[in-house]
């Protein structure tokens, strides 16, 4: 039964990750917000402006999730998810239009994010993957801004070691 899949979970914490691992059983669409950000634009457009292309970008991103569904293919969406607000927002969309949503949560400690993200960040700087640097000041910034789900949001946590 197809399905939109919700990815939640701080920056470095292992979504991308996780949404590669489902897409490769079959009969899954992964939609990235940070891929079509990155491939609309090479350099930083600035704070203000890159809000606004992302929520456009966003919006894009789940018509096409509802197109996907009705053509049987089950949706992870590699947002993030960082607002309360985005997670009710999201899901009642989608429960009006009689689509199955689901959030997975993915919870990881400080200290496997931090290596996650030296990982990447040296894939970037490498040119081995085409990702967002994070330093250490973006990432203080991002943390405050994640909204860590509460129990009732939540329909599959997972606990990231590795």
């Amino acid at each position: 039964m197809p399905e939109i899949i919700l990815l939640c979970g701080p920056c470095g914490c292992g979504k991308t990750y996780y949404a590669q691992r489902l897409r490769e059983r079959g009969g899954t669409a992964v939609l990235s917000s940070d891929d079509l950000m990155l491939r609309l634009f090479d350099t930083c457009i600035g704070p203000e402006r890159h809000q606004d292309m992302l929520r456009r970008c966003k919006s894009f991103l789940l018509q096409q999730a509802e197109e996907l569904y009705t053509l049987g293919l089950t949706v992870v969406l590699d947002f993030g998810f960082w607002s309360r607000a985005e997670r009710e927002e999201t899901k009642a969309r989608f429960a009006g239009r009689g689509i199955p949503a689901k959030l997975v949560y993915l919870n990881a400690p400080y200290e496997v994010i931090t290596r996650h993200l030296e990982a990447r960040n040296q894939a970037v700087e490498r040119g081995e993957l085409r990702a967002y640097h994070i330093d250490a000041e973006k990432r203080a910034r991002f943390d405050t801004w994640f909204e860590e789900p509460g129990p009732e949001e939540i329909d599959e946590e997972i606990q990231i070691s590795e």
